[in-house]
């Protein structure tokens, strides 16, 4: 058996909120390097493009008379149409593949607490994350998640897999800020370090098997072997390719189990699988900005929300300065130092 993993990020770039970083997996009966793009082994059962039904739960129709689940960069499925529509499909892909696990999160701290990766602990609690509170699904209704778990279940087995896990980083702003201030790191060595939390608590699982994993750059870096030789130090890393397209490492360790990481540009549409990670990350970080939104918007009459980048992060900081000094939020806890 072969594991194949695809891992991405949301929240990479704004000011406010949580970094997430998420991996996705299946379990091949192939014991070879299988390939990366599921779509073709998949068709009939998921969907790589938004269609005329925008990628809604229901209409288009498979030929096991279920609808197709959409799968693709989270950014694809969550800007086009109504912001409403693009969060009820990355809920229903995201749930969806959860489902097909046996996973059935009824709130965002149930899913936090089957998905999340152990990590530094998260110091002050965040008075706005309140994850008991948001139920699931939000957006979409549970007979659309159901059939997104059948078309799943089926793809996966199409493709001669079943459906794995999902794990995720949750990096609040303060955490975020000690990794690239207290670590000495800028900004992209600091989602690798949380990128290789998730990695090694996804391979733990899978010990002694063979893992393709493919990974986003990060920075638009492309040499990572001293990175991995460093995250992983009892293991031989080994570079087959460091180039514009791709970057390709072979890691040995001495139990046994071979992993090979791919890091490429626009890994999302080239992975299956990071096309999904990428939908849960950016799934996890839009529930967390609804509830950082309504916390503010609570106490400041006609607050307009914010997802977080560029200006508008300034005029919404700005316009909750009274609220944060009355209900004593530091500026790290809010503000991320880059």
């Amino acid at each position: 058996m072969a594991i194949l993993i695809g891992m991405d990020e949301a929240g990479y770039g704004p000011h406010l909120g949580p970094l997430v970083v998420a991996a996705a997996s299946a379990e091949m009966a192939d014991e070879g390097a299988p390939d990366a793009n599921l779509w073709r082994a998949m068709r009939g059962h998921v969907e790589q493009h938004v269609g005329k039904t925008g990628g809604r739960a229901s209409p288009r129709r498979s030929l096991y008379g279920r609808s197709r689940v959409l799968v693709c960069d989270s950014k694809v499925a969550y800007k086009s149409g109504a912001r409403a529509a693009g969060l009820a499909r990355l809920e229903r892909a995201v749930l969806g593949f959860l489902a097909a696990g046996e996973v059935y999160p009824a709130t965002l701290a149930d899913l936090l607490e089957a998905v999340e990766v152990p990590g530094e602990a998260r110091g002050e609690a965040e008075p706005w994350h309140r994850p008991e509170s948001l139920v699931l699904p939000a957006a979409c209704d549970r007979g659309a998640v159901e059939s997104a778990a059948a078309s799943f279940e089926k793809g996966f087995r199409a493709a001669g897999g079943r459906s794995g896990r999902l794990r995720l980083g949750f990096v609040p702003a303060a955490r975020l800020n000690r990794l690239i201030d207290g670590g000495r790191r800028n900004k992209a060595e600091a989602l690798f370090a949380v990128a290789v939390e998730v990695l090694d608590d996804v391979r733990r699982r899978h010990p002694g098997q063979r893992i393709r994993v493919t990974m986003d750059q990060h920075g638009g870096r492309r040499r990572y072997g001293a990175l991995l030789a460093g995250a992983f130090p009892m293991e031989r890393v080994e570079r087959l390719q460091e180039s514009a397209e791709a970057s390709r490492y072979r890691l040995s360790g001495p139990e046994g189990g071979v992993t090979e990481v791919e890091v490429r540009a626009d890994c999302e549409s080239y992975s299956l699988m990071a096309a999904l990670a990428s939908m849960a990350a950016k799934y996890v970080r839009e529930l967390a900005m609804r509830q950082f939104n309504a916390y503010f918007r609570s106490r400041v009459p006609d607050l307009a929300p914010t997802a977080g980048y560029g200006r508008d992060a300034w005029r919404f900081l700005d316009e909750v300065r009274a609220a944060r000094g009355a209900s004593d939020v530091p500026e790290e806890m809010i503000l991320r130092s880059r």
